[in-house]
């Protein structure tokens, strides 16, 4: 039996792809990592009904014997993704007009 080992600090990525009926799909983390698996019961543990290509989640990685699962899942806000993504403009420094 392998070791399991969870992430302590969650990290950010976005759903590649997600089947509803089979309860299985990949989410692909911000920082590079290899993807994860994410399974229906993630999903509705943290009160979603299903998940969407494109969407972003905030989840900590569960590694059992290799397989890379997302776990404690939750979904980031359009304005969370929009300003995570570089779209908050940079604060004017004082004087400049």
């Amino acid at each position: 039996m392998g070791r399991t080992e969870e992430q302590d600090d969650p990290t950010t990525g976005t759903v590649d792809w997600f089947d509803a009926e089979r309860g299985v799909g990949a989410v692909r983390p911000d920082d590079g990592s290899p993807p994860c698996s994410v399974r229906a019961d993630a999903v509705r543990a943290c009160g979603l009904e299903s998940l969407s290509a494109g969407d972003r989640l905030r989840f900590r990685v569960r590694d059992e014997a290799g397989e890379r699962t997302a776990t404690d899942l939750s979904m980031l806000r359009a304005i969370q993704r929009w300003e995570s993504e570089g779209g908050a403009p940079a604060p004017e420094p004082p004087g400049a007009a």
